[in-house]
């Protein structure tokens, strides 16, 4: 027990002792913390503390030359220059480095200041503070393995700074990286309907035609430009930006020196913007009404109401100093009623604005009673006013509401045209632009511009084959292993009533099936939309009247639909088998075109020609143009089509004539044959084990 009591008492006098000692050391950890940052205080001194308010004008060297930047007012400015477009921000954070520069090191008693380039300084930064005082710092040499600039203050190089060479980084540049740049116009692709290239080494116009179609005009011929090219050009253009700012004011006799008085191209855009619809003292008149109401103007408009009214006593409210049609219809009523007149107000006139309702409760004191209500011949009793003044606030509220949805500005879209001049290539490789005959020039990225630039008609070609809908089809003459085959298509109209409202889902099964097989396989966008608009069947005018009438039942209504059928040399044609050669047809798409003459010394392997419903003619030939390749051939146009893709639309087309099931019966004879064949076979088998015997 002795010895347990013993070892306790060691153990706490040890605790006590472990306990002190790391008081102890924490202590001194506190003191040494506090010594290091006294001393890497006095290892790195601010050397310079300027506050941003106090900087009157600062200078220093930008391209070689000494430039001023001085304080008017709250704006910084270029001294010799006031309208040079100084970019604010850009002088806030160039200032603000300033306001304190610690040395990381401290170099003195100098003797030759050229060791760190400060006999011949790289920069002199003159800061000039609103007392007068002046502040001159020169930069020297930058020792790039330490990231490190040796400094001199107010031109005493006996002293040499070592600051990071980050500190000064903001004075660095040309002229122009301390100017405001413009930004390049927004132009929303989806209103762009023309883009024309006029360019020394090719010109090209993209434009919509009255269908929404993108067409192409190059070398004089104008045809259907690829949808998808098309628009990628006009999507472009939200991505174009300015790379740098060059001069904020050229004049023309200098356009020479950035190759813009002859330009290498010219890009013209036409677009429209959406803008906040401008209105006339009239129509501000009519949307907003009178705001202030004359107890004149509201003397004369009750007494309006009073003669409309033809009651004694009748009593009206007129909340809506901007409507004169409430209070007519408010004192018509009161006629219609043809009572005595002991209503006291009438709770649906709407309020449309403040000053109205601050009428109303004016009303309660008597103050402005002549403004709005004109009692005759009756007792307004307190309640009757105040159940209607509570009323009016309510719909006051809610006439607030509503005006203030009704002042949101109008918008209208309006024509605008976008000219990019492109000149000579610049040092940071782009080309120079000026846009919308500006005064400005900037530089662009060659990689933006090579999108409009160095592209040619061709580039934009459709290379759709030959496209005709087969709702718009009439005739279809194929000519193919030298034999001649014509279809004819029939069309079937007819009315569905109490159909459900998607005419989608209740067309007839064979317009559908081909419809929906054009857009399926369809590589044509446009083509497929206009089919799809005439396959939809509109409404008549009969149907109309039908719907109106019977709106209270909306689950139903009239559609018309049309019924497209099929023969074959004047046989019936199964619709699903012509209408999968059909969409083969219509879709085939070319790898690229011929711009070379085409001669083949075979004849086409097919050719086919289409008559639509108002008798126009388009003929398409398909002849072997090489291993990889057949040539479709269509008004002097070649189109070079993959030769797998022809391969298929040849025995889609057999399906339609039953070569290809002929074919295929011939292939697989009948069972007595196939039992002939074999049994020959058999007794040759064993005629030649024989003879080798």
């Amino acid at each position: 027990m002795k010895k347990k009591s013993v070892n306790l008492i060691t153990a706490v006098g040890v605790l006590v002792v472990l306990s002190g000692a790391y008081v102890g050391v924490k202590a001194y950890v506190a003191k040494q913390e506090v010594a290091d940052t006294e001393s890497a205080e006095e290892e790195n001194p601010e050397i310079i503390s300027i506050a941003s308010a106090d900087v009157k004008s600062i200078k220093f060297v930008i391209d070689k030359k000494e430039v001023t930047f001085e304080k008017n007012g709250d704006s910084w400015v270029k001294s010799d220059e006031t309208a040079f477009p100084v970019d604010q921000d850009k002088m806030d954070t160039l200032v603000s480095s300033l306001n304190s520069i610690k040395a990381e090191r401290t170099l003195e008693n100098v003797e030759d200041a050229s060791e760190y380039e400060l006999d011949e300084p790289e920069n002199t930064i003159t800061v000039t503070t609103e007392d007068g005082g002046t502040t001159v710092i020169q930069l020297g040499m930058e020792n790039d393995s330490t990231s490190q600039e040796y400094i001199d203050l107010n031109k005493d190089s006996s002293t040499v700074y070592v600051v990071s060479n980050s500190t000064f980084s903001s004075f660095k540049g040309t002229l122009y990286d301390f100017a405001k740049s413009g930004v390049f116009p927004t132009v929303d692709s989806s209103t762009v309907s023309k883009i024309s290239v006029d360019g020394k080494d090719s010109s090209y116009v993209v434009e919509k035609d009255e269908n929404n179609f993108w067409n192409i005009t190059g070398d004089g011929e104008t045809e259907k430009a690829d949808s998808a090219k098309a628009t990628s050009l006009a999507s472009t253009l939200s991505s174009v930006a300015y790379a740098s700012y060059v001069n904020y004011n050229c004049a023309e006799d200098e356009l020479s020196q950035y190759g813009l008085d002859k330009p290498y191209a010219e890009i013209t855009v036409d677009y429209q913007e959406k803008v906040e619809k401008e209105s006339t003292d009239d129509e501000n008149e009519a949307e907003n009404g009178d705001e202030e109401v004359s107890e004149a103007s509201g003397d004369e408009n009750q007494a309006d109401e009073n003669a409309d009214s033809e009651t004694d006593g009748s009593e009206s409210l007129d909340e809506d100093a901007d409507s004169e049609t409430d209070g007519n219809e408010s004192s018509d009523e009161d006629a219609d009623s043809e009572t005595d007149g002991n209503e006291s107000l009438d709770e649906d006139v709407d309020v449309a604005d403040t000053e109205d309702s601050e009428a109303v409760e004016n009303e309660n004191t008597d103050e402005t009673a002549d403004d709005n209500v004109e009692a005759e011949d009756t007792d307004v009793t307190e309640s009757d006013d105040e159940a209607g003044v509570e009323t009016a606030d309510t719909e006051s509220a809610e006439s607030s509401e509503d005006a203030e949805e009704d002042s949101e500005p109008e918008t209208e879209m309006v024509d605008r045209e976008l000219v990019i001049q492109v000149g000579d290539q610049s040092s940071d490789g782009g080309r120079y632009v000026r846009v919308n005959d500006s005064n400005e020039i900037y530089t662009i990225s060659e990689d933006s511009l090579d999108t409009f630039l160095g592209k040619t008609n061709a580039d934009f070609w459709d290379l759709t084959v030959s496209y005709l809908s087969a709702n718009n089809l009439d005739t279809l003459d194929v000519n193919y292993g030298g034999e001649d085959y014509i279809v004819n298509v029939s069309r079937e109209t007819s009315e569905d009533e109490n159909v459900e409202t998607s005419n989608n889902e209740t067309e007839d099964e064979d317009t559908t099936d081909s419809t929906s097989s054009d857009v399926a396989d369809g590589n044509d966008v446009e083509g497929n939309a206009a089919d799809d608009n005439t396959s939809s069947g509109d409404l008549t005018g009969e149907d109309t009247e039908n719907t109106d009438d019977s709106s209270s039942t909306a689950s139903t209504t009239s559609s018309t639909s049309v019924t497209l059928s099929y023969t074959l040399n004047g046989k019936d044609l199964d619709s699903t088998t012509f209408t999968t050669f059909y969409n083969k047809l219509i879709n085939m798409t070319a790898q690229k075109r011929l711009t070379d003459e085409f001669k083949s010394n075979a004849d086409p392997e097919m050719t086919v020609k289409f008559t639509d419903i108002d008798g126009n003619e388009m003929e398409v030939e398909y002849y072997s143009y090489d291993t990889n390749y057949y040539a479709a051939v269509i008004n002097k146009k070649v189109y070079l089509v993959n030769k797998m893709t022809v391969k298929e639309l040849f025995q889609a087309f057999e399906s339609v004539t039953g070569e290809k099931e002929e074919n295929e019966k011939a292939e697989t004879t009948d069972p007595e044959t196939n039992a002939s064949t074999d049994n020959a076979e058999t007794e040759t088998t064993e005629a030649s084990e024989d003879a080798e015997e």
